[in-house]
């Protein structure tokens, strides 16, 4: 099936409605001109005009949270070319905020059998059991596999297109096979961040982000987003956070918007740096797999090229038998292990020992000098 999408990132670069540049949308998008920084409005009920709307708490709100996060929502809707944005108090509510807006009992889902493990706890655990709604997980790179899943009547098909296991999805085929079997199609583009990325841009209906991560950047903030182009959609998502909560916090609206602001450029930076630490992994005699869309070992590395700007900064890397995680864990001096990503430090989540003494461990490279990063990898790993 060929793609009839132009990949506008890789091919004709961004730009906005107003035909300015990502980075001076970043910058510019949700600005408030009575400061020099978007201020922290606390409070809630009774906002200024133009945030009331109803006599309610700020989560019945449309701009809810107030002008700090209708500003930050401002800026994401820009960033993603959508018709409207809906913060959220962290990536799950923005996931469960959609899911249980738009789903209803007797639905059915395809779902990419990679997700984020909050996701796949509701997929698996929650949706089937107690919201009565069906759902099939399948492997999405291979579209074939999709296309047979979705022979079965389907209200809506859910993915990462850069997926926790590091596999890629030919983001516009999926969203054309989904639209051809007349589902929604839902993405979560945490990983990669609007700018290397923009999924409404390929026909999607909804992309979420954990703006926690890249969009925020720097581990200080809880915070999810939601953007579409669809009234109607937006409305069903909105009625659920009037009863859900899950409203996003000023200060927490306040630091995203700041952090959004050099997004490009830590981007950049991250994808610069990952490119370098991947080859260095790649070429280590204790490792023996690296997964990353800029290897040309990657199997979906070609399909990926064809739409991002950047390959991101998000790999995982396999060490040979015999290499102990503890010890390599233990030796690490400025590479932290930790359970997120997207920061400004390098974070490393191992995923356990295997039987054989190998072990996996998935690497969000941090803005750190390359070098430096490479060295620290290399003593831990020459200590395990």
């Amino acid at each position: 099936m060929p793609n009839d999408h132009e990949p506008r990132f890789a091919a004709d670069g961004y730009q906005s409605a107003d035909n300015r540049d990502f980075t001076t949308d970043a910058i510019h998008g949700g600005y408030h001109g009575t400061s020099s920084a978007v201020p922290i409005y606390q409070g809630n009920t009774n906002y200024r005009e133009g945030y009331e709307g109803t006599n309610s708490y700020g989560r019945g709100l449309d701009k809810a949270g107030g002008p700090t996060s209708g500003a930050l929502e401002e800026q994401v809707r820009i960033l993603e070319g959508a018709e409207w944005a809906q913060a959220t108090s962290c990536g799950m509510s923005a996931v469960s905020q959609t899911l249980f807006g738009l789903l209803r009992s007797g639905d059915r889902v395809v779902c990419h059998e990679t997700v984020y493990a909050g996701t796949h706890m509701l997929f698996q655990e929650v949706l089937p059991t107690k919201w009565g709604v069906d759902v099939e997980m399948v492997n999405m790179c291979d579209l074939a596999a999709l296309r047979k899943a979705l022979e079965k009547p389907t209200r809506m098909v859910y993915f990462e297109p850069y997926a926790h296991s590091m596999e890629f999805i030919d983001l516009a085929r999926a969203t054309d096979i989904a639209h051809e079997a007349g589902a929604l199609v839902v993405v979560d583009n945490t990983f990669l961040s609007p700018y290397l990325l923009r999924p409404l841009h390929y026909g999607a209906d909804i992309v979420l982000h954990a703006m926690t991560k890249y969009m925020a950047g720097h581990g200080d903030a809880l915070a999810g987003i939601v953007c579409g182009r669809d009234e109607e959609i937006r409305k069903q998502i909105h009625y659920m956070r009037i009863l859900m909560g899950g409203v996003l916090a000023p200060m927490n609206a306040f630091l995203v918007h700041r952090g959004l602001k050099t997004l490009a450029f830590r981007m950049e930076r991250h994808c610069a740096s990952a490119q370098k630490v991947a080859e260095y992994l790649e070429q280590h005699e204790k490792v023996g797999r690296v997964d990353y869309l800029g290897l040309q070992s990657h199997p979906q590395q070609e399909t990926a090229s064809g739409y991002l700007r950047g390959y991101g900064g998000m790999m995982r890397f396999y060490a040979r038998p015999g290499v102990s995680l503890d010890s390599f864990i233990g030796s690490l001096r400025m590479c932290k292990p930790w359970y997120s990503l997207g920061d400004v430090e390098t974070l490393i989540l191992p995923s356990g020992e295997d039987a054989d003494g190998g072990f996996a461990a998935r690497v969000s490279v941090g803005l750190e000098d390359a070098d430096d990063i490479i060295a620290d990898l290399d003593q831990a790993l020459d200590a395990a």
